[in-house]
Parts: C-alpha cells; structure tokens; sequence
C-alpha cells in the first residue's frame, strides 16, 4: 500500500518473493523511510500479500526480472536495488541486467557461493555481496552457547553483550529504556544498559586440522565385517604356514625363523622349484602354492571389502564412543553449513545429523572428519547415536518450523547424567509469533531465523558501501559504519572527541592509510588524537547520526 510525502524519500527496488525479501523491505520502508518496489512473480503469494500491506511498498508482478519489469518498477530514478532470491546463477544474471541498464547504480546481491559472489562484486561497479547463512550464523552459534553476538568492527574482537552476559571490557552503552520504557540508543550516563558493547576474548582460530581416525575403531569394524569362512580360511593359511616351518627346520637342520622365512615368502609370493631341496620341503613347498593360490586372492578381496565397508559406517555412525560438551548441529543446508563452519573455525567439538545424504553439507563435514549421522533426527536412537546425552547444544535447523520442534522436543526427552545438566536447544524458526510461543512452551529454548539475523545487514547494505555491521533493538538499528575524511572537511583538524556524539555517533576507531595499499587500525583513539582528511572514521551510530557524520566527514560543496 503505496502512501505519498511532500518530503524526497530515497526509491530502492527488491527483487525477491520471501522472509529475507520480506523482512529487508520492511526495514527499508519504515527505518530507512524509503518507497520501495517489490518485484516478484505472484503477488498473491505468501509474503506478498504481506508487503502489498506495508506503507510505501509497492508490488510488481513479474514472471522474472526484465529489462521491461526494472523500467516499469523506476530504475532510472532508483538509489539501489536489491537482488534476494535464494539462486545464485539467476542473481548473476539480474544483475548484469541492472548493470546494464543503470550503470553504477547501488547493487546488493545475496549469494551463498563466496568464490563466486567475490568474483561478480570485483567486476560490478558499487555492488556488494551478502550471504544470510554467513551473517547468521556467528549470532546463532552465540545464541545456542549463551554467548555474546560478535560484531564486525575491523581491527577489534566486539560483541554485543547484556549486563548479565560474560564479556570483557565495556566500551559503550548501545542501548537503554528511559522511564517511559523507550529505547535510548548510545544513551548519556545515568540510564541502565539493556545491550552494550564490549571487547571479546574469543578469537576466530581457522578451521581446524582434520583429525586422523582410530586405527582401533577401524579394527573394530573388520572385525565384524569379516564372515566366519574368511577367518576359517585366514586361520587354516596360519596353521600351514607355522606347520610347514617346523617341517623344513627339522628336515634341513635350519633355525626356526630361517624356515619360516622361507615358507612365508612360499605363502605369498611363490617361489620356483627347487629339485635338490629335501622331500619334506618339497611337499610344504607344494602345499603352500596350492592353499596361497586359494586363499589369498579371496582374503585380499575380503579385507578391502570390509575396510570399505568401515569407512563408510565409520562416516555415517557418528562418534562411536562417548562424547560430551560438543554440539549437534540438524540440517546440512545452506544455514547449517554455515554453522558447522562457524564451530570449526571456533574449535567447538561438533556432531551433525541430516536426513538426506546428498545435503549441501554432508561432503563439507565429511572433509573436516566431522561425525555425521544420517537418519531422522526426530527418532531417540538417531539423537542417541549423536550422543546427545552429553552434547552442550542442539541447533535444529532443517527447513521446517514443525520438524524443528519435533527435534528439539525429542532431544529433551533424553536421559542425561547428572552432572552434565539440560541441553540447551536452538531452533530455526521463520514465523515470529510461532518462535515467542515455542519459547514458552520449551524452557531455555531460543528460536531465530536466519533472514530475521541477516536482514538488518542486507538494509544497511543497500543504504550504501560504508555500512560493515548492524546491531538491533527492538525496533530501533545502529550501524556500525567506515566513514571516509575528505579534504577541508569539517573534521579536518579536529581530534577525536569531537566525533562522538551521545545519542548519535560513537568512535570506535581509525583507519590511517599506509604507503601502498596497506593501512593502520587504530583502535580507541585517545580523546586528544589528532584527525586528518586521509583517515576513515569507524563509529557504530544511529540512522540519523551516520548522516551527520558523513556531512561533516565530506568536502564542502
């Protein structure tokens, strides 16, 4: 529902028909006070029918977008569009379009591919590349561990953290509620912080290296992959073999090792005749030619069968021994992925299940020598395979709401010792309304969805190149933004004190340039540092207070 204003509003156009299209549209409507067009290819669809609701959204029904949809939605006057189709190859193609029809128009295109979105942003002009499994995934880690949120601050470990969370150091109070119970944000001292941030001391170590495998769990499985004939035969060669040197040490008057040497050798490689050699060697000679040409090729085909066999069940069996404190992640998709990722790079022990062998996911976790169970989660004796018993965490993220409660329901039904405790549930959930009452009805339980995390980050990116991270509450956003310095600007010559600006803007920190392409992180300047118009100003600030600081940040006109 399309309304009018005597004020501009700033014109963006979104493709896309779902919760991140939804959600980003919502954003860029009411906090960023734009008009925005929506293109998707049936307005009567779920979410459409829902933006065709919202002020100053309107709706364009278009199989795919063409050249004639982007004209028909205002290309020519549009500040940016956006690209939110889960499809990276069909967002490759709008987007040559829109580069073609509006050269250097703001472009923001999600994408799960980084090789492949990397390489599209290099050679698009003002175009930015997001994936909301990437976004995502650091908050839902920290949700499910009861943790801090990690902020994206160049040069500085941050969270976003409540006065009751473990952190470190406070450096600003992002958020409080004056008496009226409204949010404040970068409130004056004197109000009580509902969010803050803070200095972390948990870096992002890598991926870690693959751990070996059990060479006793692998002797395990040959064993119970080797039928009772193989080791009747395997046992018969044994007793040929001792029998046969005991033979020719006694017939030969040779040492025991000597003769077994020899019969060994007999046994596996054969050997040629030998007319002047005793009568007893001949006869073991002939013996063991004829049981290693039987025996042999089948205990061969038997062994790699069975090791086969192994790795495969060793692959899918999950850990095979008593585990505890990891995380059981559900659902290898796009989000999934992600997560296990962000566990790795965390070093946090982790175990995944996933119905579908094929997933996304399954050859990443593979790789990475991941336990994998594959089998329905929502069965006690998959989760027990998981050994969810002694995980921390379980993170339900399949694809459906229902499935996901399911999981999560079932995991809790599970005999746990004592000392170990509940296990903290996280389920991906894309209704709101349904995620507040799930949380009612399981205790301890924390319910996002991916879009709902990544969206604020997709609506600060379409507002322009600056913006690195965004941090919401309730309903209000900050943006923590790089801010470039220009020439006889009015910060030029100016300290650092003077950037801040309760209520607006807080300076988190510098980027001085370097000969080169390299460059200088100062974090938390000194109040008394002196500015210069070749620096970048990294602050986290308000909608409103950002475009301040770019006014004051830019060359006059």
């Amino acid at each position: 529902m399309a309304t009018t204003s005597d004020q501009r509003r700033r014109r963006f156009i979104v493709c896309g028909d779902g919760p991140l299209a939804y959600r980003v549209t919502y954003a860029l409507s009411t906090r960023y006070l734009g008009d925005v067009t929506v293109v998707l290819p049936y307005a009567e669809s779920k979410y459409g029918s829902r933006l065709a609701d919202m002020d100053h959204v309107r709706i364009l029904e278009a199989a795919r977008p063409d050249a004639a949809a982007f004209t028909e939605a205002g290309i020519g006057d549009a500040d940016a569009v956006a690209l939110l189709d889960q499809d990276d190859g069909g967002n490759i193609e709008i987007a040559l379009l829109v580069h073609e029809l509006r050269p250097g128009l703001r472009l923001v295109i999600r994408f799960f591919d980084d090789e492949l979105g990397a390489g599209v942003a290099q050679h698009l002009p003002n175009c930015d590349v997001l994936s909301a499994s990437k976004i995502a995934a650091p908050q839902l880690v920290a949700l499910a561990l009861g943790e801090a949120r990690p902020v994206e601050v160049p040069g500085m470990n941050l969270v976003v953290a409540t006065p009751h969370q473990n952190h470190g150091t406070e450096v600003v109070t992002l958020a409080a509620l004056d008496g009226a119970g409204d949010a404040v944000m970068l409130p004056p001292p004197g109000l009580e912080p509902e969010i803050l941030l803070a200095r972390s001391a948990t870096p992002d170590a890598g991926p870690p290296p693959a751990p070996p495998r059990s060479n006793g769990r692998l002797w395990k499985y040959l064993r119970q992959n080797l039928n009772r004939y193989v080791w009747i035969a395997i046992a018969a060669l044994g007793v040929i073999v001792v029998a046969g040197a005991a033979l020719i040490s006694l017939a030969e008057g040779i040492s025991v090792w000597t003769a077994l040497y020899r019969v060994i050798l007999n046994a596996l490689v054969g050997s040629d005749p030998v007319p002047e050699a005793s009568a007893m060697a001949q006869v073991v000679q002939v013996l063991l030619t004829l049981v290693s040409v039987a025996v042999i090729p089948l205990l061969t085909a038997a062994l790699v069968d069975a090791a086969i066999r192994a790795r495969l069940a060793a692959t899918n069996s999950g850990p095979g021994t008593g585990m505890t404190g990891h995380v059981v992640v559900v659902g290898l998709g796009d989000v999934g992925t992600r997560v296990l990722d962000t566990l790795l790079r965390r070093r946090i022990p982790v175990v995944v299940v996933e119905r579908d062998e094929n997933a996304r996911g399954v050859p990443f976790a593979r790789d990475h020598h991941v336990p994998v169970v594959i089998g329905d989660a929502r069965r006690p004796e998959t989760l027990r395979t998981a050994c969810i018993g002694g995980a921390q965490a379980i993170m339900t993220l399949t694809s459906d709401d229902v499935t996901n409660i399911g999981i999560t329901i079932a995991a809790r039904g599970i005999d746990r010792p004592d000392d170990i405790g509940t296990v903290r549930p996280l389920l991906r959930m894309f209704e709101e309304d349904f995620a507040r009452r799930v949380q009612d009805i399981i205790p301890g339980s924390q319910s996002r969805s991916a879009s709902a995390l990544s969206a604020p980050a997709f609506a600060a990116s379409v507002m322009g190149p600056e913006v690195l991270d965004t941090v919401p509450f309730r309903d209000r956003v900050l943006l923590v933004a790089e801010v470039p310095m220009h020439a006889k600007a009015e910060l030029e010559n100016k300290v650092a004190r003077d950037v801040s600006v309760p209520g607006e803007v807080h300076l988190l920190a510098l980027r001085l340039p370097r000969k080169g392409f390299e460059s200088d992180i100062v974090s938390d300047p000194s109040p008394g540092f002196p500015l210069h118009h070749s620096y970048h100003l990294i602050v986290i600030a308000t909608r409103t207070g950002l475009t301040k600081l770019q006014a004051r940040a830019a060359a006059p006109a």
